[in-house]
C-alpha cells in the first residue's frame, strides 16, 4: 500500500510530497532538513531568552525568577498532573523549562501542588504556560493564587558568549532608584564578561567596556518581562569551522582523553570551576579588578608627579588642599615612602659612639642631610678644617672604598659640593 512521503506518485498526478522535510531526510539522512533550515534566510535567524534579574552589575540567571500569575488549573489523570498557568504579563517560557509552585499552606489540600513541573508548551502570546509532573494525580479547576509563588527554576546551561550581538525586545530602563541605564530596542549590543553559564554584561561596542549597571541589590528593570534576542546568522566562517577532525591514530585516539565518560565530565567541570575562580584573580584588559591579595612585581615601577605635589607638605598630608592627597602608592590609607618610618634603628648612645643599623640587604640613599650640630642629639661631624689633607694618622686617600657626594650650606645659604670618603666597616 502506498504511503505518504515516498516520493512523487503517478496515481496522484505527480503531486508534491506533503512533508518536504521528511523527504529531504529520507534522501540525505536524518537531521539534514534541520541543518538546511539554518541556511534558509539565515541572516535573520535569532534566538531569545527572557530577562531574569540583575545581580552585582550582571544580567544574571543564578536565582529563580518569580512570575506573577492570575489563574492555575490542575488536571490529574493516570498518575500525571497537568497544570495550566495563566500569567499576569507575558513571559518567555520554553519547552523543557522547569517551573516551581511553592508556598501553598500545608493545611490546604492544594499543598500537594508544591512541586516542580516540566514545561510542555506555551500559548502564542506567552501568557499561558502548560506543564506537567509524572507521579502526581491531583485536580482543581481553581487553585487559589493569592499566596503561592510560581517561579522559573534557574538553569546552569547558558549559551550567550562574549562577542554575541544582542537586541532587547523593547526599550528598557535599569535603575536602582538613584542612577539608571537605558537600553534601546533598535540598538545592537555586544555580550561581554560572560561566564558562559548564567551571567553576562552588555557593551555598546564589540570588545568594549561594559555598560555600567548598579551593584545594588535593589536594582530592577522596567519592564521586567522583556527578552534578549541574539542574532544567529550562519556565515562562511561557521561553515569553514564545521569540519570533521582528521583521526590519524585509530589505535590510540579517543574523544575522552583516556578518561571514562564520567571522569571526562568531572574533569571538564573542575576546569570550568577553576577558570571561573581564577578569572576574578587575574589581570584583565576589559575591566578593573580590586583585590586585597598581596601583589608581587617583577621589573621596574615608575612613579611620576608632574604637578610636583610631593614637594608640597600640605598636599602630602592632605590638609584640605585641592588635589590632595598627593599622587603615589598608598598602603592602608598611608602614603608609602612619605613618612619617617624606616628600617633603621639606633644602636648605642647619641654621643658619637652609637650606630644606625638596618636588616635590609639593599639600601640606597637618595638624599642624606646632616642637621645642625648645635641641636641636641643631632649628628655632628668634627675634625674637618679648611684645606684638610687626608694623610693624617697613617690614612691615605686610596685606603677608602666609597665616596658620597654632599652639599654643605653655610649660615648665609651658600652651598658647596664635597665628597665624603668612606670605607666599609
Amino acid at each position: 500500500m502506498a504511503i505518504q512521503n515516498q516520493g512523487y506518485r503517478q496515481d496522484l498526478n505527480l503531486a508534491e510530497t506533503i512533508d518536504e522535510k521528511q523527504a529531504i531526510d529520507s534522501l540525505a539522512g536524518a537531521g539534514t532538513a534541520v541543518d538546511l533550515s539554518y541556511l534558509q534566510n539565515n541572516l535573520r535567524n535569532t534566538s531569545s531568552i527572557p530577562y531574569n534579574n540583575v545581580k552585582s552589575g550582571f544580567f544574571s540567571y543564578e536565582i529563580n525568577r518569580e512570575v506573577s500569575v492570575s489563574q492555575i488549573i490542575a488536571e490529574g489523570t493516570n498518575s500525571k498532573t497537568k497544570i495550566t498557568v495563566s500569567l499576569t504579563n507575558p513571559y518567555l517560557f520554553k519547552f523543557g523549562d522547569l517551573v516551581e509552585i511553592k508556598d501553598i499552606p500545608s493545611e490546604s489540600s492544594d499543598s500537594v501542588l508544591n512541586q516542580q513541573y516540566a514545561v510542555i508548551s506555551t500559548s502564542t502570546d506567552f501568557k499561558t504556560v502548560f506543564a506537567e509532573r509524572i507521579g502526581l494525580n491531583y485536580s482543581n479547576s481553581n487553585v487559589p493564587v493569592i499566596n503561592l509563588s510560581f517561579s522559573l527554576v534557574s538553569s546552569n546551561i547558558f549559551t550567550f558568549t562574549d562577542g554575541d550581538v544582542i537586541n532587547v525586545s523593547e526599550d528598557v530602563t535599569i535603575s536602582d532608584g538613584t542612577t539608571s541605564t537605558e537600553l534601546n530596542k533598535n540598538k545592537d549590543y555586544y555580550i561581554v564578561e560572560s561566564n558562559g553559564i548564567n551571567k553576562f554584561k552588555l557593551s555598546e561596542n564589540s570588545g568594549g567596556s561594559a555598560i555600567l549597571i548598579s551593584n545594588n541589590d535593589n536594582t530592577t528593570a522596567t519592564p521586567n518581562n522583556f527578552n534578549f534576542i541574539r542574532k544567529d546568522p550562519v556565515n562562511q566562517q561557521q561553515l569553514l569551522n564545521f569540519i570533521e577532525p582528521e583521526i590519524q591514530d585509530d589505535d590510540h585516539f579517543n574523544w575522552l582523553g583516556g578518561n571514562s565518560i564520567n571522569g571526562a565530565f568531572d574533569e571538564t567541570q573542575i576546569n570550568m570551576e577553576n577558570s571561573e575562580f581564577f578569572m576574578t584573580k587575574k589581570y584583565r584588559g576589559d575591566k578593573s579588578i580590586t583585590t586585597n591579595e598581596s601583589l608581587r612585581f617583577e621589573g621596574n615601577i615608575s612613579l611620576n608627579d608632574p604637578a610636583d605635589y610631593n614637594n608640597t607638605s600640605s598636599r602630602v598630608l592632605n590638609q584640605g588642599v585641592d588635589g590632595a592627597p598627593a599622587p603615589g602608592i598608598y598602603i592602608g590609607g598611608v602614603r608609602a615612602f612619605s613618612s619617617d618610618n624606616n628600617p633603621w634603628e639606633r644602636i648605642g648612645s647619641a654621643d658619637g659612639t652609637g650606630k644606625l643599623k638596618t636588616e635590609s640587604e639593599e639600601v640606597s640613599i637618595g638624599q642624606l642631610t646632616f642637621s645642625d650640630g648645635g641641636t641636641d642629639g643631632a649628628m655632628q661631624i668634627t675634625g674637618i678644617e679648611d684645606d684638610v689633607e687626608i694623610s693624617a694618622s697613617g690614612l691615605t686617600a686610596n685606603s677608602f672604598t666609597h665616596k658620597m657626594s654632599v652639599e654643605v650650606q653655610d649660615e648665609n645659604g651658600n652651598k658647596e659640593s664635597y665628597f665624603l670618603l668612606l670605607s666599609e666597616n
